[in-house]
C-alpha cells in the first residue's frame, strides 16, 4: 500500500513537473514582423527666463523688521504687462520692485522701492501704471518713467482695476482711532489727483466680526466683491453702489477675490476654520455666475495665490510650501481637473494676457518665466481619466518587434479581467478604459532615455511604463519621487495636506492613541506618488500588470503593495511558475472590498467632477473592556460617504513590507457615519483609516497606538 502511494506521488509529480516544462519552455511561433509607430509624449512647460531678484532692499526703506537675506529674498508678488509681455515685475518681501525684460535676464530694467514690507504688486489694464500695496500704503508709479505718481493709505494688500483702468478699489483704514475698515473706490483717470468715488456699504454683521480683507472687480465692471475676515462675500453692482448679494463660506480669513475673465466663475480663497489646529491650511470655493450657485471646493494644501486664463478655461494655483506644496499647478475651471505642474517651490503667480506666458516667484528670490506649450493650453479638450502606455526606450537600443501590437493585446487582457472582476461581485461589467488612437489601437507612447527630463506627464492619469531593461529608468523616476516634496511638480502626484495631531487615551489598557497624520487626498484616487507603474520585459505579462494596477486604481502608494522581492528565491521561484499556469490567476483577483472600493473609482466612471466638499476622519476608543481593541472612526463628506476601509501592517515585526487591507464598511451615499472596527492582534501599533466619497475622492488618516506614559490630567 505504502509503495502505491509513494508510486502515484511520483506520477503525480511527473505530470505536474512536465505541464510547468510545458508551458514555461513550450517554443513560440515565428511571427510576423509587423509596422509600430509610436505617439509623441507632451514636453514640459520651457523656461524661457530667469531672473535673479535676490534680497536686494532698496535705501529710501531698509529692512524694518530686521528680516535674514533668506526672508528678505522671498517673492512677495510677481505680474506680467498686459501690454508687453515682455516686461515682468516683481517684488520681494522688504518692498523692493524690479522691471526685467525678458531679452536681458542678467539686470533690470528698473529698480524702485516700495515704502514697506511683504506688498503686492499689479500693472494697470492698459500697463502703464504699476500700483504696489502693502503695509498700510498703496503707491501708483508710473511705469515708462518709474517716477512715483502718488501715494495714499490702505490698509490690506489688496487691490483691483476696473477693466477700463478708469477706477481703483482698495480696503482703507477709516480712522485712525478706529481698526474698522472700508471698501473705496477712486477715480485714478488723473492719478496724480485721485479722487474717492464712493465708500461701498458695510453691513453692521460685518463690523461685529470682520472685516474686508480682498476685493476684485469682475471683467465687465458690473460687479464688485469683497471678502471679509468672517468668511463673509459682499457683492456689488459697481454702478451704483447696490449690495446684490451675499455668499457665506467656511474661510475665518479671505487671502483673495478673483473674477473670471469669461464673466462665467468667482473664487474666493482663504484660511482653514479655526477649529482646525494647523489653520494655516488653504483652499479655494468657485461659484458659477450670474446663479452664484456654488460650483465646488478645492483642496490642494496652502494655496497662496491663482490666476485665470484668459479664456477663463483654466485657472492657475501657487502651493509651493516645502513637504506638502505642489507649486505651479493648472486646472480646469469646468470640473476642477489637474491638468499639468510646474516644478517650482512658488507661492505667487502671474499669467499674460494671451495665456502663453507663466511668472512665476520663487522662496530663493529667484524669478521664472515658463512658455506654456500647446498641449497644455489644449488639455482641457483631452479626456484624462484613462490609463496611458509608455514604451520606454533605452540608450541605443532598438523597440522591440512587435511591441506595440504585444502591449495592445496585454492591456486589452487587463481590461476584460477587471470587467470579469466587477461582474463577479455584481457592479456589472465595470472596467477602466485606455488612450486609443485614430485606428482604435492602444497609443503607445514613446520615451527616450536620453529625454526623461523633457517630458511632461499630466497629474490625473495612470501611467504604465513598459521597459527591456529597467535599471537607468527605475532609478531615474525613483529620484523624482523622492525628490517630490522639495521639488514639486515634478513626477509626484501627491496632493496633500498636513492638517494636526490630536492625542486620544485608550481607557481599557492605558495605551494612547496618537492620531499621527491627516493626508488629505484629491486626485483620482492617488494617495502618494503612486500614478505611475513600470515593469520589465517579464512585466508584459497581463497578470502582473492587472495585480499592480489595482493598486494604482485604489489610490494606495507602495506602503500598501506586496512586495514579492522580500520573499526568498525559492519561493518566488514556485510563485512566479504558478503565475503562468491556466489556473494562476487567485492570486490576482479582487476581494469584495477592493472591488467595491472601485466601484465608485474614478476610472470606471470617467468624467465626473474633481470639486470636492471637506471631509473629515475622526477616531474614537471603544469602553468596552475585551481582549480586542475596538476602534470607532466617524467620518463626515458633504458629497456623501461611499466606503471606509481599515489598514494595518502586513508584518508587525517587518513594517517595511508595508500595509495590508484588514476590513471595510459600505456606507451607501451617508454624510455622516461612525464605523466599528476591530484589531484584535495586540502586537499591530499603527493603522490607517481610508474614506472614498461618492465622486471618488479619497482622505486618509494614520494613527498610532503607544502605550501611555502618564495619567492625563483631571479636569
Amino acid at each position: 500500500m505504502r509503495n502505491k502511494k509513494i508510486l502515484f506521488f511520483l506520477i503525480s509529480l511527473f505530470i505536474v513537473v512536465g505541464i510547468v516544462v510545458f508551458f514555461i519552455s513550450r517554443t513560440q511561433q515565428e511571427e510576423e514582423l509587423l509596422p509600430q509607430t509610436f505617439a509623441e509624449l507632451p514636453e514640459k512647460p520651457k523656461r524661457i527666463a530667469n531672473f535673479r531678484h535676490g534680497a536686494t532692499i532698496a535705501p529710501e526703506i531698509g529692512n524694518p523688521e530686521d528680516l535674514s537675506p533668506r526672508d528678505a529674498a522671498r517673492i512677495y508678488s510677481v505680474t506680467i504687462s498686459p501690454e508687453d509681455p515682455g516686461l515682468i515685475a516683481s517684488v520681494n518681501a522688504v518692498g523692493t520692485i524690479k522691471f526685467w525684460n525678458t531679452d536681458n535676464t542678467e539686470e533690470p530694467v528698473r529698480i524702485l522701492g516700495h515704502p514697506g514690507i511683504f506688498p503686492t504688486i499689479g500693472f494697470s489694464p492698459t500697463g502703464k501704471l504699476l500700483v504696489s500695496t502693502g503695509f498700510g500704503k498703496l503707491v501708483i508709479w508710473d511705469v515708462a518713467s518709474g517716477m512715483e505718481i502718488n501715494t495714499f493709505k490702505a490698509l490690506s494688500r489688496q487691490f483691483a482695476f476696473s477693466p477700463d483702468g478708469h477706477q481703483l478699489a482698495t480696503v482703507s483704514n477709516k480712522s485712525k482711532e478706529s481698526r474698522k475698515t472700508e471698501v473705496k473706490i477712486w477715480d485714478i483717470q488723473n492719478p496724480k489727483k485721485i479722487i474717492e468715488i464712493a465708500t461701498l456699504p458695510f453691513d453692521e454683521t460685518h463690523r461685529v466680526s470682520g472685516w474686508p480683507c480682498a476685493v476684485d472687480i469682475s471683467s465687465d465692471g458690473k460687479w464688485i466683491a469683497a471678502g471679509y475676515s468672517n468668511g463673509t462675500i459682499d457683492v456689488w453692482d459697481l454702478q451704483n453702489q447696490q449690495l446684490v448679494k451675499t455668499l457665506e463660506t467656511s474661510f475665518h480669513n479671505m487671502d483673495y477675490i478673483k473674477f473670471c475673465p469669461n464673466k462665467r466663475y468667482m473664487v474666493a480663497g482663504g484660511r482653514a476654520p479655526k477649529e482646525y489646529s494647523y489653520s494655516s491650511t488653504k483652499w479655494y470655493n468657485m461659484w458659477e455666475l450670474p446663479s452664484w450657485q456654488r460650483k465646488g471646493e478645492v483642496f490642494r494644501g496652502n494655496v497662496e495665490d491663482l490666476a485665470f486664463s484668459p479664456d477663463g478655461k483654466m485657472c492657475v494655483m501657487a502651493n509651493g510650501w516645502p513637504g506638502y506644496g505642489r507649486g505651479i499647478e493648472i486646472w480646469s475651471t469646468a470640473n476642477g481637473e489637474p491638468i499639468a505642474s510646474l516644478p517650482t517651490d512658488s507661492r505667487v503667480v502671474g499669467q499674460s494676457q494671451d495665456g502663453t506666458l507663466l511668472a512665476t516667484g520663487n522662496n530663493d528670490g529667484n524669478v521664472k518665466v515658463w512658455q506654456l506649450e500647446q498641449s497644455q493650453l489644449d488639455s482641457t479638450k483631452i479626456r484624462n481619466d484613462v490609463v496611458r502606455l509608455v514604451y520606454y526606450l533605452p540608450k541605443d537600443k532598438k523597440p522591440t518587434p512587435n511591441i506595440t501590437q504585444k502591449l495592445d493585446k496585454m492591456i486589452r487582457k487587463v481590461q476584460k479581467f477587471y470587467a470579469d472582476e466587477m461582474e463577479r461581485h455584481g457592479f456589472g461589467r465595470k472596467t477602466f478604459t485606455f488612450e486609443t488612437d485614430e485606428n482604435g489601437k492602444a497609443k503607445i507612447y514613446a520615451m527616450n532615455e536620453n529625454q526623461i527630463d523633457n517630458y511632461h506627464l499630466q497629474l490625473n492619469n495612470v501611467w504604465l511604463f513598459f521597459v527591456d531593461k529597467s535599471e537607468h529608468f527605475q532609478s531615474a523616476i525613483l529620484d523624482r519621487t523622492t525628490q517630490a516634496a522639495n521639488n514639486p511638480g515634478m513626477f509626484s502626484t501627491e496632493l496633500s495636506s498636513y492638517l494636526y495631531d490630536e492625542t486620544f487615551t485608550y481607557p481599557t489598557s492605558k495605551r494612547t492613541i496618537v492620531k499621527d497624520k491627516i493626508w488629505m487626498d484629491y486626485i483620482k484616487g492617488s494617495v502618494g506618488s503612486s500614478n505611475y507603474l513600470f515593469t520589465k520585459k517579464k512585466g508584459f505579462e497581463w497578470r502582473l500588470t492587472a495585480y499592480e494596477l489595482k493598486y494604482l486604481f485604489a489610490g494606495l502608494d507602495k506602503k500598501h503593495r506586496s512586495n514579492l522581492y522580500e520573499l526568498n528565491k525559492f519561493k518566488r521561484f514556485f510563485l512566479n511558475v504558478h503565475r503562468k499556469m491556466p489556473w494562476g490567476k487567485g492570486w490576482v483577483r479582487l476581494s469584495r472590498c477592493e472591488a467595491e472600493w472601485l466601484d465608485k473609482s474614478r476610472f470606471f466612471n470617467p468624467s465626473q467632477s474633481y470639486f470636492d466638499k471637506r471631509p473629515k476622519i475622526e477616531m474614537n476608543v471603544s469602553n468596552e473592556k475585551t481582549r480586542s481593541q475596538l476602534f470607532q472612526f466617524t467620518a463626515s463628506d458633504e458629497d456623501g460617504i461611499h466606503q471606509l476601509q481599515l489598514f494595518v501592517p502586513k508584518d508587525t515585526e517587518k513594517e517595511y513590507l508595508g500595509n495590508k487591507l484588514l476590513n471595510c464598511q459600505v456606507l451607501n451615499g451617508k454624510k455622516k457615519a461612525t464605523v466599528e472596527f476591530e484589531i484584535s492582534d495586540p502586537k499591530i501599533k499603527r493603522g490607517e483609516i481610508r474614506m472614498m466619497d461618492m465622486l471618488g475622492n479619497i482622505a486618509s488618516r494614520e494613527f498610532r497606538i503607544t502605550e501611555k506614559t502618564a495619567e492625563p490630567d483631571k479636569e
